[in-house]
């Protein structure tokens, strides 16, 4: 189910932040020059679409939930990238030596934008754009400069260039971890939650416990996503656990804001390639954006 049919308009989304954040429907209101019943409403709908509470009403004001801290983290956190993504747009507006980069949403957040000041450093007469894939890095680059695809994209018309083997680490926070231990040696996942995306990942939960040799999934809780990226983030926050893709989460692990909740890797076979147009002569910068990308993400390997 795509995020539209989850709730009732994009503009709840941004009431439901102005709430959270400053914690008062009055407040939010006078930030979106309405009314507080109006305000109300709109998280009254939002709630009811989710079928969960958002917000405990006291004779104090209001304060989140569990349900609507997970959801205001989410929410900020990506209202953030996308204004500091729009501010990029339009500052290489005008540039004719842009490259645009179609990646997964939880690549672009975990994986480039901590490396956003070396790429700058490298490449600073290149302005990069980001056109974003929510879910598997699959598809027609829609007229990118170039992106990153796994084997299963070989019929599409692509010059490509291998990047990295696909290798998949669960993963969680280190207060996670410490506070509930990780999946080796347990003989029931109770106590456990498990991060898990709406739409069917190619490797579930189930699917990597059964040919890892772990317990079955029965016993742990899980919490439900409907982007990867959110899912990372609600990792990272110390949530649950996440079958982490390593080509995504590699600088997570290496600065510690992630690590290992199980020590076996599950090796698929697939591979995930630098994909260019072949039917569109390969500009220098293009070129440099492709060399820049195959050595970063080689690097993580060492």
């Amino acid at each position: 189910m795509s995020l539209r049919a989850k709730v009732p308009s994009a503009g709840a989304l941004f009431v439901f932040e102005a709430a959270a954040r400053k914690l008062s429907f009055s407040e939010a209101s006078r930030e979106f020059n309405v009314t507080q019943p109006a305000v109300s409403k709109t998280i009254r709908q939002l709630e009811e679409q989710l079928g969960v509470p958002l917000f405990n009403r006291t004779s104090g004001g209001v304060e989140l939930t569990r349900h609507g801290q997970i959801l205001a983290d989410a929410v900020s956190g990506g209202f953030r990238q996308v204004e500091a993504a729009l501010d990029e747009i339009e500052r290489m507006r005008e540039s004719p030596t842009s490259v645009t980069v179609s990646v997964t949403s939880a690549f672009a957040l975990h994986w480039f934008m901590p490396r956003l000041d070396c790429y700058r450093q490298a490449l600073p007469d290149i302005p990069i754009r980001f056109q974003i894939i929510h879910g598997e890095p699959i598809g027609p680059l829609n007229g990118a400069d170039l992106g990153v695809r796994h084997d299963e994209e070989k019929k599409q018309a692509f010059d490509r260039w291998f990047l990295q083997e696909e290798v998949v680490i669960p993963v969680a926070s280190p207060g996670y971890v410490a506070a509930h231990g990780v999946l080796d040696g347990c003989n029931t996942l109770k106590g456990h939650t498990l991060g898990h995306l709406n739409e069917p990942l190619r490797l579930p939960w189930r699917k990597y416990l059964a040919e890892m040799g772990y317990a079955p999934p029965g016993d742990a809780s899980e919490m439900l996503f409907s982007d990867y990226a959110l899912l990372l983030q609600a990792v990272i926050k110390g949530q649950c656990i996440g079958l982490g893709w390593r080509y995504v989460i590699a600088h997570e692990l290496e600065q510690k804001g992630l690590v290992r909740a199980a020590s076996r890797e599950y090796v698929t076979g697939m591979n995930y390639y630098i994909v260019t147009p072949s039917d569109r002569p390969l500009r220098p910068e293009v070129a440099a954006v492709r060399d820049w990308l195959l050595t970063e993400v080689g690097s993580d390997l060492q």
